[in-house]
């Protein structure tokens, strides 16, 4: 590795898909700010507030998705819309609940407007959200489902501590991060010509979200070691599989453990090895990034199933360099 804050997995051909992002991205801003405008005049501000910032990754997906089997843009955007609003949603009342005070380097809307507001505010966005969504029956159950598998996920944080396997991370994580990638492409789908794709899709979109939060809960661990204070899931005694993954190590698996029974970090972060953390990630990568890779063989070649396939790389490359740098 060249340095201790990047993972080595190869990005060659992220030209492309940066500059078809950065097009869509802008569009989708428009789109969005369009359909929030379009609201009833009193809610509007809180709406734009709870909505700014952020990647707009899942409608860049669902996008490109759609794109890749000849499926309607405008349509594409509405459940782009659905997405973000109900990802916006969700980490207002996340940021809540974990007592985080700050998103998208802003102050967290229940600092700002107080929990109660907050809440409501959020509930807004997510009911706002499936009524962009409620394009067909079937894009009306995905984001149901969707919001079902967040809800499910986020209880799981707490639930699941006592009975922490490598199975109970993954399920949690599919249900939390991997359900909103997965809804993203399996939208893209439901758009197009090629509905039958969608349950596929929803894999390949699943694969996306479990290496964004992969590389996400990387980043916490790696803060925590460079920085020697817990960061993130640390702080909160969340185990997460880059850090107990370290167990395999030599030498590593008395201070895992000692974070599993005691939610006890300091020997982890004083002993651990940024290098060691880096090996880990890297190895749990590389299957998901095989997997994403088959679901797309069905799709009909295409130079936007080319950009499908770096997606899930670049996505987790994309939140490294943000969080990290």
């Amino acid at each position: 590795m060249r340095n201790s804050t990047s993972l080595s997995f190869s990005l060659e051909s992220y030209e492309p898909l940066a500059t078809y992002s950065g097009q869509v991205r802008q569009e989708f801003e428009d789109h969005l700010a369009a359909a929030l405008t379009a609201e009833a005049q009193d809610v509007v501000p809180l709406l734009k507030r709870g909505a700014r910032g952020g990647k707009r990754l899942r409608p860049i997906l669902c996008r490109l998705v759609s794109d890749a089997l000849d499926g309607d843009a405008h349509l594409a955007f509405e459940c782009g819309v659905a997405l973000e609003l109900t990802h916006s949603g969700a980490l207002i009342h996340d940021d809540w609940i974990d007592g985080d005070v700050f998103r998208r380097d802003a102050p967290a809307l229940w600092r700002e407007l107080g929990p109660r507001t907050a809440v409501l505010v959020a509930d807004l966005l997510i009911a706002t959200g499936s009524l962009h969504g409620a394009i067909t029956e079937a894009t009306s159950r995905s984001l149901a489902q969707a919001a079902r598998n967040l809800s499910e996920g986020a209880i799981a944080d707490f639930t699941d501590h006592a009975n922490y396997t490598e199975a109970v991370y993954l399920k949690r994580i599919k249900r939390k991060t991997g359900a909103l990638y997965a809804t993203s492409a399996e939208l893209g789908a439901l758009v197009s010509p090629r509905i039958d794709l969608g349950p596929l899709l929803y894999h390949y979109g699943e694969c996306v979200g479990i290496i964004y939060q992969l590389a996400d809960d990387f980043v916490d661990l790696l803060k925590s070691l460079l920085t020697g204070t817990p960061v993130g899931d640390l702080a909160l005694g969340i185990p997460t599989l880059p850090l107990t993954r370290l167990a395999r190590l030599p030498g590593y698996q008395p201070w895992v453990q000692a974070f599993l029974e005691d939610r006890d970090a300091s020997l982890l972060i004083a002993n651990g090895h940024p290098q060691d953390a880096h090996r880990v990630c890297e190895e749990l990568l590389e299957p998901w990034l095989e997997r994403s890779r088959g679901y797309l063989q069905e799709l009909p070649e295409s130079t936007y199933r080319d950009l499908l396939e770096l997606v899930p790389s670049a996505f987790a490359t994309e939140l490294l360099q943000a969080d990290i740098n």
